[in-house]
């Protein structure tokens, strides 16, 4: 997991040192350059962190599953998707744009599709109940006593 410094920058230079960050990722000039840039800048925890975050808007998004599933298919803590969500709520607009503009490209389109396809929506009715799956239902009924 990233770690933080204890020690803290002034606000002046913290807002300095951020805006030199976003100038260096808006400032390539391909995919291919900034995926080098990021791949030298954060570390693996770092880069897995920021994708499932992505991934939780995503889905979010989507309007169809819930936080069980969220949490169940990218192994995150309902902590950490309610964060993602409490950001839309709040202050969404930088999510919203940049991942509904994604949303609209068409091969970016296709592969979130590939990837909520192995995501089932919720099963779930409005009394919380659950349907069983077939596999679940099929296993019930060969144990059934005779």
């Amino acid at each position: 997991m990233s770690q933080v410094s204890k020690h803290f920058m002034s606000s002046k230079i913290s807002e300095k040192v951020y805006g030199v960050f976003i100038n260096c990722i808006k400032s390539s000039k391909s995919q291919t350059e900034t995926v080098e840039f990021l791949n030298d800048l954060l570390s693996p925890p770092e880069k897995t962190m920021l994708a499932k975050r992505v991934a939780i808007a995503f889905m979010l998004l989507e309007n169809k599953y819930t936080y069980e599933e969220i949490s169940n298919t990218l192994k995150i803590s309902f902590g950490t998707i309610a964060k993602v969500n409490s950001a839309f709520a709040l202050k969404g607009n930088g999510y919203k744009k940049i991942i509904g503009n994604f949303v609209l490209k068409k091969s970016i389109r296709n592969s979130l599709s590939e990837f909520l396809d192995l995501i089932k929506p919720s099963t779930r009715t409005l009394m919380g109940e659950v349907f069983l799956k077939p596999k679940i239902k099929s296993k019930l009924k060969r144990e059934e006593p005779l």
